[in-house]
Parts: structure tokens; C-alpha cells; sequence
């Protein structure tokens, strides 16, 4: 059964140009992930800086597998680098 994962990133108003670009990056590469099946990247209308991914994995197993990759490559390190906050982020099972 799918798993759907929600995450709300806010970037630093100082590097938003370049955390869009590892957003399109992202949004390029990992469709292309084993078990990802959609990923959609969401903008604030009101807060330029926030950004909301919506993403369905085959699993949860998978998506936290591709966590661990982004995690040992440093992608997500340097993402960390861009961001004013910790993330949010949880499961979600549509109804």
C-alpha cells in the first residue's frame, strides 16, 4: 500500500534562490527513485520562502531508504545549509 509523506521546508529569505534550484533538482530526480511515485513541490502565495512537498512512496520502507541515501551522499547536509528551520514532516494515509 502507498505511503504519502507531507514536508514543509522554510528557507533562508538569503538563499531561496538556490534552495529553488535544489528543489527543481529534486523534483527532477526523484520520480526517477525506486518507489517514488509522485513528488510535487508546493510554494507559499503568502511566504515566498516556504515550500510544501507532497510526495506517494510504494512504502514508508523506501522513502526512509531514500532518506538515508540523501543523508550518506551529504545532499542533505547541504540542503540544511538553506533552511531557517528544522523541516516538518510526517505519514499520511488519504481518506
Amino acid at each position: 500500500m502507498s505511503t504519502n509523506v507531507i514536508v514543509t521546508f522554510k528557507s533562508k529569505p538569503e538563499k531561496l534562490a538556490e534552495f529553488v534550484n535544489l528543489l527543481s533538482q529534486a523534483k527532477n530526480d526523484l520520480p526517477k527513485v525506486a518507489g517514488c511515485k509522485v513528488f510535487r513541490v508546493f510554494n507559499d502565495v503568502n511566504d515566498p520562502c516556504t515550500f510544501t512537498l507532497v510526495e506517494t512512496w510504494e512504502s514508508e520502507t523506501d522513502h526512509k531508504k531514500n532518506i538515508e541515501s540523501m543523508v550518506a551522499s551529504g545532499f542533505w547536509s547541504h540542503l540544511a545549509t538553506h533552511l531557517a528551520c528544522d523541516p516538518t514532516s510526517g505519514y499520511y494515509k488519504e481518506l
